[in-house]
């Protein structure tokens, strides 16, 4: 069990780093490295590039009852494709992305046992993508 679990932690800390990388070139605009990483963020859990074209439903039975990950990569994996919404040429994948992000991170938040403050601050801000006031 501790093998299990320390794999798992540097797992997570390896693809928490890859976030930072990816939100880190974003801002600074530098969007096809930033989406180079986000290619190795997928590859790296062995998520086929073919998630894009599913809709929240297959990808969510996709990526908890085909790969089993846990609440805390599908928390990840929502923050890499709310970032793939940012960058998103067209407001129809942008809403796409966010849609799905919103969607995965609404499903952790309600199955945690814990209260995540920057949780509860991402998908505020997803929300207001979602449904701008007019």
């Amino acid at each position: 069990m501790g093998i299990e679990r320390d794999f798992l932690m540097r797992q997570l800390m390896m693809l928490f780093d890859a976030i930072q990388r990816i939100l880190r070139l974003r801002k600074r605009g530098d969007y096809d490295e930033a989406l180079n990483e986000v290619r190795n963020f997928y590859s790296y859990l062995k998520i086929d590039e073919g998630t894009e074209q599913m809709d929240i439903e297959e990808l969510l039975y996709f990526l908890v009852e085909k790969k089993k990950l846990s609440n805390e990569h599908l928390e990840m994996i929502a923050s890499v494709i709310k970032e793939q919404g940012e960058m998103a040429e067209t407001e129809t994948l942008r809403l796409g992305y966010f849609r799905k992000a919103y969607f995965l991170l609404d499903k952790v938040d309600r199955e945690s046992t814990s209260f995540s403050f920057g949780r509860q601050m991402q998908l505020a801000e997803l929300r207001s993508n979602l449904n701008p006031e007019p």
